[in-house]
């Protein structure tokens, strides 16, 4: 399959009778498309409008679930009345038997209903009755996000008189998905792992969130505030030259190859894969992240970004903002300050120390923590902070 987009040559193939994907117009467009999303998330819709257009679909979805919550959440392409969309995210989500087979897909696998739907689910009613009040019928679709609990999938919908789908669109999801895994795990980085990311845009540099992005010759063209932090704090690059640079000898060649991974012209056939630099005073690493971006393309109207790089510090202590907790669950300041610290992996007996207070104080402390929280285990707690840290 790779073959036919080898080095973004000038190569195209039919698609399901719609018309003509080519390599650097087509599929590295749709590709740069859903790039965009990283930098605004609103980009989703155009991007899958996109899609849709080019694979002839009636329209596009991009469905979001949080198994630990059973929250679902989906963004269509397809205008569907409120009542519609608000009885899928409540009830048909849960009960279409195609989120039920394909919760067990692995990361990055493609299916259609040829997988997803059997002879005795055309018999589900319930299902039935409200695809029938769609404009679609059969799809294909891959699963993008499978990471703490959050399960995501984006699929392309055919009305009934198309039929399902071919094996042109096989091909295309194939290519495409390994970016979207990619991009997906990109955006989660700097949106601390939420289920859906904040809008972020060229204003938002002085954020927290560490990232940056390059020209095709590696040189660093603009950075985030949190991405300065963490160049400062970690032990593994520097800049030279506006330049990333590893700053061990046994670290040159694998970043070498990785920025020509993100950088290089097959960039848009196999997406940059992380890497993770470690050393023996630093044994979890540093994970660097990269999704590339079409020069030609300037969503910011300034400079060409050729690729976006992300950075997460393993061993860099995991802080919980108390002002958050005191927030969200009205805990005091002080439970706020023993919860925190018990999320960031202290146990009881240290806590206390830290704090100066007693053994017997922070238990008393936890067991109201545990009452505003509804959790009754040291690890529902650390769950749960996580999530909204």
């Amino acid at each position: 399959m790779l073959h036919l987009f080898h080095d973004c040559l000038p190569c195209a193939y039919n698609v399901g009778g719609t018309g003509v994907i080519h390599c650097e117009e087509g599929v590295a467009r749709i590709i740069q498309s859903f790039a965009q999303t990283i930098v605004d998330p609103h980009h989703w819709r155009s991007a899958m409008e996109l899609l849709s257009d080019r694979v002839g679909a009636v329209g596009c979805a991009l469905e979001l679930t949080d198994l630990n919550s059973g929250a679902a959440v989906m963004e269509n392409t397809v205008q569907l009345d409120a009542d519609q969309l608000g009885q899928y995210q409540d009830r048909i989500f849960h009960v279409n038997p195609r989120i039920i087979r394909a919760l067990s897909m692995n990361l990055g696998q493609v299916a259609d209903d040829r997988v997803l739907m059997s002879q005795r689910d055309y018999e589900n009613s319930e299902f039935l009755d409200w695809l029938e009040g769609t404009p679609y019928y059969y799809i294909i679709g891959s699963k993008i996000l499978n990471d703490n609990g959050h399960v995501g999938f984006l699929t392309a919908n055919f009305a009934k008189n198309r039929g399902k789908a071919t094996q042109d669109d096989h091909k295309i999801f194939s290519l495409l998905t390994p970016h979207l895994v990619n991009i997906l795990a990109a955006s989660r980085v700097l949106s601390a792992n939420q289920l859906c990311n904040d809008t972020l845009t060229l204003s938002a540099m002085d954020a927290e969130r560490p990232f940056a992005f390059l020209d095709r010759a590696g040189r660093l063209i603009e950075c985030s505030q949190g991405f300065v932090q963490a160049l400062r704090s970690q032990r593994f690059l520097d800049v030279r030259n506006s330049s990333l640079v590893a700053r061990h000898g046994q670290h040159r060649a694998a970043l070498d190859g990785f920025l020509n991974a993100a950088l290089g012209p097959k960039r848009y056939i196999e997406p940059p894969l992380p890497l993770r630099l470690s050393k023996p005073d630093a044994p979890r690493g540093l994970v660097i992240r990269a999704v590339p971006l079409a020069p030609q393309n300037d969503p910011f109207d300034i400079f060409r970004p050729a690729a976006l790089i992300t950075l997460t510090d393993l061993d860099e202590p995991y802080q919980v903002k108390r002002r958050d907790l005191v927030a969200i669950f009205d805990l005091t300041v002080r439970e706020a300050d023993v919860a925190a610290l018990i999320a960031e992996g202290h146990s009881p007996q240290q806590a206390a120390a830290h704090l100066r207070i007693g053994l017997d104080t922070v238990r008393q402390h936890l067991k109201a923590i545990y009452s505003k929280l509804n959790v009754s285990r040291q690890a529902d707690l650390v769950s749960m902070i996580a999530k909204v840290s």
